[in-house]
């Protein structure tokens, strides 16, 4: 499935990362503001999805669906998110290539998060 991907797009970078506190706290609820914190970045390319892979991911419930792809990186998870540009990303899935790691590529499948204002 990952063979067709072309390292010369991978002309981003992309973070990785999750939620911690600010140190400020909403004035009018009392509860922390969080925002997002990176905690490793690498070069990534956008995939193209075909008709069939969209209506999957449409009947999954996933809506604004974006589909990232790196090199393998047994450090990349679910719990994480993902940031690209100023966007948010949640993880829906990751597809690990079924190559060799070192040389594969893993396709992450996210939806962009709605940014919660403190």
């Amino acid at each position: 499935m990952t063979k067709a991907i072309n390292p010369s797009r991978m002309t981003f970078r992309i973070a990785f990362g999750h939620d911690a506190d600010t140190g400020e706290v909403n004035p009018n609820t009392g509860t922390p503001i969080q925002q997002f914190s990176a905690d490793f970045s690498c070069w990534a390319g956008q995939w193209s999805l075909n008709v069939q892979q969209q209506l999957t991911i449409a009947g999954a419930g996933i809506t604004n669906a974006v589909v990232f792809f790196i090199r393998h990186n047994p450090a990349v998870n679910d719990t994480l998110q993902v940031q690209c540009g100023s966007d948010l990303y949640k993880i829906d899935s990751i597809s690990a290539d079924d190559g060799l790691q070192n040389e594969g590529f893993d396709l992450i499948t996210c939806h962009r998060v709605v940014t919660k204002h403190g």
